[in-house]
């Protein structure tokens, strides 16, 4: 079975990196989740395949964790939806003329 990230959803993290926001930036850094600590809950918030997660048991602050490092509470794999854009032949990239 297969889960989108939405509100609410109870997950288990399973990851070992995570993206971490700056003020001007963003970076991806390596990190290690104590057993104890590996369950979350969405806010259903997504970026680029990263998920918000808060993580009352860890810190009680939200991360951003690759989607497919997320496991639903019964074990079911998250998956991100890719929602296609078609564009209009007068809508393409715009030359320099």
């Amino acid at each position: 079975m297969e889960l989108k990230p939405a509100k609410g959803i109870k997950v288990k993290v399973n990851a070992m990196r995570e993206a971490i926001f700056g003020e001007e930036s963003v970076g991806v850094q390596k990190i290690t989740i104590s057993d104890g600590s590996r369950s979350g809950v969405m806010t259903g918030r997504t970026l680029v395949g990263f998920c918000e997660v808060e993580m009352p048991k860890l810190d009680g602050h939200s991360h951003w964790y690759p989607v497919e490092d997320l496991a639903g509470e019964h074990g079911e794999k998250i998956v991100e939806e890719e929602i296609p854009i078609e564009l209009d032949e007068d809508e393409g990239p715009e030359e320099d003329s």
